[in-house]
């Protein structure tokens, strides 16, 4: 078996196509070709150095689709489909146990902290890949992970049905949010807040409003996928006292709470949004059915030699980009 492409990152803006020698299979564990992967912030922010968690080199590459070619585990067979489950832990400690792995002190994501999935093969553990039903297309099974995630935000609303909600951030998640909010509540108006233009104008057609800071008529909710201190400040100057912020946007090592004294004074609930459990059932489903589909969310699609300028030459800042960058292999 030769040499396959992989993306790698090596340093800041450092993005190539390098060759990799295969992985070697061993017991448990499952050899999948790798169709597709979506890029999303965190790969940008691994790319640019500022996320925090760079472990370099690394190959890129968290949310992954592909064909299983060989197995070592009889729970998934040659030819099933399957999407990656990033997220790995210790399994031993109280957040596990508990079903909750992003809570774990020793948790990180493949294609983050570990070797990701933008190669043409990927070999783990078959715990590690769902199946996925076989007519899923790819492009909408690139959404499951993402589509956890949003999952994850839904959960940490809790039992509360808001009336108003304002979403601060559209770009793909945002977009993903406001569909799947759309579908539970359709009821509830949905504000929402983006710097860029074109992300805008995608998230109204999906029946949000634009919001405008400084609006007299508070909301019941915000949820932030930006985690910056202009978004903190947005979100408490909008929600009512009593309301709720739901922060999933990750905040930069060393940022701050701003305006903790306004959050007090409005008695605010404060609740941070990471990563998401194993249980991927309801993702899938909302694939599946159309809740979340790639004709709302991708806006582009590369090849793998293309996505090494695109996240070097940091062409994903382009104001035209509005929604999800799939690579196709």
């Amino acid at each position: 078996m030769g040499a396959m492409r992989s993306l790698q990152i090596s340093g800041r803006n450092q993005v190539a196509i390098v060759e990799i020698a295969p992985e070697a299979m061993e017991a448990g564990m499952v050899r999948v070709r790798v169709e597709a992967v979506g890029l999303c912030g965190t790969d940008f922010a691994l790319t640019t150095g500022t996320l925090g968690l760079n472990v370099l080199p690394i190959i890129p590459g968290h949310e992954v689709v592909g064909m299983v070619i060989e197995s070592g585990d009889a729970s998934l067979v040659v030819g099933d489909r399957v999407v990656l489950d990033p997220v790995f832990s210790c399994k031993d400690c109280w957040a596990c146990d508990h079903g909750k792995p992003q809570w774990c002190s020793q948790v990180g994501v493949i294609g983050v902290v570990r070797p990701g999935g933008a190669r043409e093969e990927l070999v783990l553990p078959a715990t590690q890949w769902i199946r996925l039903p076989s007519e899923t297309p790819v492009e909408a099974a690139v959404l499951v992970e993402p589509a956890h995630v949003v999952e994850t935000i839904i959960e940490a609303i809790g039992s509360d049905r808001p009336e108003r909600i304002l979403v601060i951030g559209s770009g793909a998640l945002g977009l993903m949010t406001i569909s799947v909010i759309k579908h539970l509540w359709p009821d509830t108006h949905v504000c929402v807040y983006d710097t860029a233009t074109e992300q805008m104008l995608q998230a109204q057609t999906r029946g949000a409003k634009p919001w405008t800071p400084h609006e007299n008529d508070p909301v019941d909710l915000v949820i932030d996928g930006v985690g910056i201190p202009a978004s903190f400040d947005m979100g408490t100057e909008a929600v009512r006292p009593g309301g709720h912020i739901v922060v999933y946007g990750v905040p930069k090592p060393g940022a701050s709470l701003p305006q903790p004294n306004v959050l007090f004074r409005k008695n605010v609930r404060l609740t941070f949004s990471r990563l998401y459990t194993h249980r991927f059932d309801q993702a899938v489903a909302w694939v599946t059915q159309g809740v979340v589909s790639p004709q709302e969310v991708v806006s582009n699609r590369l090849t793998l030699e293309d996505a090494a300028t695109f996240l070097g030459g940091n062409l994903w800042k382009d104001p035209q980009r509005w929604g999800k960058t799939l690579v196709i292999l």
